[in-house]
């Protein structure tokens, strides 16, 4: 089992699969739930480059064209480090009671030594609980040479309860379910979730609050964390001691994934070692072609099964790494410099969470010694709303905007392709969740259409213009745009800004906002669209001021499997000003999506948990908090003389398995 920690929503680097990496994560148990994984199609330029060998130990030399904001752990899952340049330098750092299976995506234990006890009700003290039990692998040890014990799960869960930890974190330990956890013995946890809510009404932890929930979040090591988390609580308000402890530079941290950090030179590049303590290194995984996986490790006398006894033939078998000295991220300042450097063989894999436009697509497939991989993807880019304010906070208003884009044209047109059109917030790559009846606003009109749909919008909401726009006698143009539109009490709609990532970080988004502040000129909306650097949008996201300053962004976020990442980013509780690093950055606050959003933190079987998705969903297409712009194939470049990965098909890609560098040969 892969063993880098799948995490839930991260801020994509385009602006997250935060991949948060929030709780966008697939949580299927079911294996007859788990998303088909597609096969890869491979674009090769023949390799003219014999292999040679490495000079001294392997090095994983690998490509970002964004700076990591921190190596805090902390800060990373759960505050405004949380970008998933970052996650790519820390996904070999951590572990969690559970994962995901290579390819398959089923639950599988990491840190657990097997699956946990059932649910069961318990009553203790006079309150009753939803109880169970799990026990941790013997021999699991930190890079320090301290043992992995329940003691650690126990700390992490208590660090973010006391300090009221938001995004990640809040998502992984739903304050709203898990009471508390206890250490039996030092290898056994006992968790006791509420069996009823603040009202008292009955509620169980379904998939989202234990299987894809506590059972993902990251272990961190109480016996390095503990002292910092003590001074951080000392800092004052609750504010200032997230603060604090988010800001502690980590020196020494023990880690439990295979790699260790050892230097940073900020703008140039960022290196971890190997851990040589590392429990899974030499453990062979196999899956077979009825669904069973084994893993197995000599070096620990360790052996185990999952779903049934192993039939039919072996589809995929490796083993476990590190098979490097280290590895390097060298840090590019843009999509065109990591490209060139990976054509030009300085690098052996590029991370490009952006997609390629055909320029870059065909500079890659005419070097020599270069691969490139396309898989499909489940991450989505998207615009949000400040839904606080006027006019953003009008539904009719947002269904207009959504009606003027013109998504296919800016995908197939202007992008040649590099874009697939989105209008669900579930990526139809992710197959088991996505509901594709969802309403369309625009699909398939015109741009006169459009625009008589979109003023139609507006008027029924009472907004009035002085003059409405005219479209040409053709209807493919706008020829006078619309002046003096006012909102329905009257005042005139303010001007309002759109922020987005530059061109020269992602041309695709910037493209996207260039059109779409035409367009809303066009209708008569008074919009500037201004592009920025990601982590300057990043930081007004998570400024305190962003309730009042905020009008429209564009983002995107990589997402885990199971969507639960739909309540997270839209219930009115994960609004900034009612959690602390909330990732509802707009605000969205609607009585009746908060109680469908919130059951689906209940459902127990996947049967339950699609339908209220699917309803989810289509919910979020009519009343659009976001608009859903695109999501992109997944385009994964490599040299093949250098690297060698155990398999190329998988949602989400290489990129999506943070370039497999537990499990990767370089030769």
């Amino acid at each position: 089992m892969f063993r880098f920690l799948r995490i839930r929503p991260l801020i994509l680097a385009l602006g997250g699969l935060l991949a948060f990496t929030v709780l966008a994560c697939d949580r299927e148990v079911a294996q007859e739930s788990q998303p088909t994984a597609q096969p890869a199609i491979e674009v090769t330029a023949e390799p003219t480059v014999e292999p040679v060998a490495a000079a001294g130990p392997p090095i994983y030399q690998m490509g970002i064209f964004a700076e990591p904001i921190s190596r805090n752990f902390w800060n990373y899952y759960g505050g405004p480090a949380g970008s998933v340049w970052t996650g790519y330098v820390l996904a070999g750092w951590s572990t969690s009671l559970y994962g995901y299976s290579d390819q398959r995506f089923e639950w599988v234990p990491v840190a657990a030594a097997d699956f946990p006890t059932d649910l069961k009700k318990e009553t203790v003290g006079g309150t009753e609980f939803w109880t169970t039990e799990v026990t941790i692998k013997t021999g699991l040890v930190w890079s320090d040479g301290e043992e992995i014990t329940a003691e650690d799960f126990v700390f992490t869960v208590n660090t973010v309860m006391d300090l009221e930890l938001g995004s990640n974190w809040a998502s992984a330990v739903d304050p709203a379910f898990v009471d508390r956890v206890e250490a039996i013995d030092s290898h056994v946890l006992k968790i006791f979730f509420k069996a009823t809510d603040d009202e008292g009404n009955p509620q169980t932890p379904g998939l989202s609050v234990w299987q894809f929930g506590l059972g993902f979040m990251p272990i961190l090591p109480e016996h390095y964390w503990a002292p910092v988390v003590e001074e951080a609580k000392q800092a004052g308000d609750g504010a200032q001691q997230i603060e604090a402890l988010f800001a502690h530079v980590p020196e020494g941290e023990p880690t439990a994934g295979g790699f260790t950090f050892s230097k940073w030179e900020p703008g140039a590049f960022f290196e971890n070692k190997t851990s040589p303590d590392f429990f899974d290194k030499g453990t062979i995984v196999t899956l077979y072609e009825n669904g069973a996986i084994t893993e197995s490790n000599e070096r620990h006398g360790y052996a185990a099964g999952y779903y049934g006894e192993p039939q039919g033939d072996t589809v995929l078998e490796y083993e476990v790494g590190p098979h490097v000295d280290s590895e390097i991220f060298s840090i590019y300042g843009n999509q065109d410099a990591a490209v060139l450097a990976l054509t030009n063989g300085d690098i052996d894999f590029v991370f490009n969470p952006l997609g390629l436009e055909k320029g870059f697509q065909d500079r890659i497939m005419a070097a020599d010694d270069v691969q490139i991989i396309t898989n499909p993807d489940n991450g989505m880019f998207y615009m949000g709303f400040n839904v606080r304010k006027p006019p953003m906070s009008i539904p009719e208003f947002r269904q207009a905007v959504a009606t003027v884009i013109d998504k296919e044209f800016v995908a197939q047109t202007i992008l040649q392709g590099a874009a697939i059109p989105m209008y669900s917030l579930v990526p139809e790559g992710n197959t088991a969740w996505h509901n594709p009846n969802v309403s369309k606003f625009g699909q398939g009109l015109s741009r006169g259409e459009r625009v008589q749909q979109a003023v139609e919008l507006l008027k029924s909401a009472g907004f009035t213009y002085e003059q409405e726009p005219q479209v040409g006698e053709d209807g493919s143009f706008v020829a006078m745009p619309g002046q003096g539109l006012k909102m329905p009490d009257g005042s005139d709609v303010p001007p309002l800004e759109l922020i987005a990532p530059s061109a020269g970080y992602d041309p695709l988004r910037a493209t996207f906002a260039i059109w779409i502040e035409r367009w809303l000129n066009d209708l008569g909306i008074p919009i500037r669209a201004n592009l920025l650097g990601f982590n300057l949008i990043v930081d007004k996201l998570f400024s305190d001021t962003v309730a009042r300053d905020l009008d429209l962004w564009i983002l995107g976020w990589s997402l885990n499997l199971f969507p639960d990442y739909l309540e997270a980013f839209f219930h009115s509780r994960n609004a900034p000003e009612n959690q602390e690093g909330g990732n509802n950055w707009g605000g969205y606050a609607n009585p009746a999506y908060d109680d469908l959003s919130f059951k689906l933190l209940s459902e127990t079987t996947i049967e339950g948990a699609k339908e209220t998705v699917f309803r989810l969903q289509e919910f979020l297409a009519d009343d659009l908090p976001y608009v859903p712009l695109f999501t992109i194939p997944k385009l994964d470049s490599y040299r093949p003389s250098r690297v060698e990965f155990p398999y190329t098909s998988v949602l989400g890609g290489l990129e999506g398995q943070s370039g497999m560098q537990q499990v990767v040969l370089v030769k």
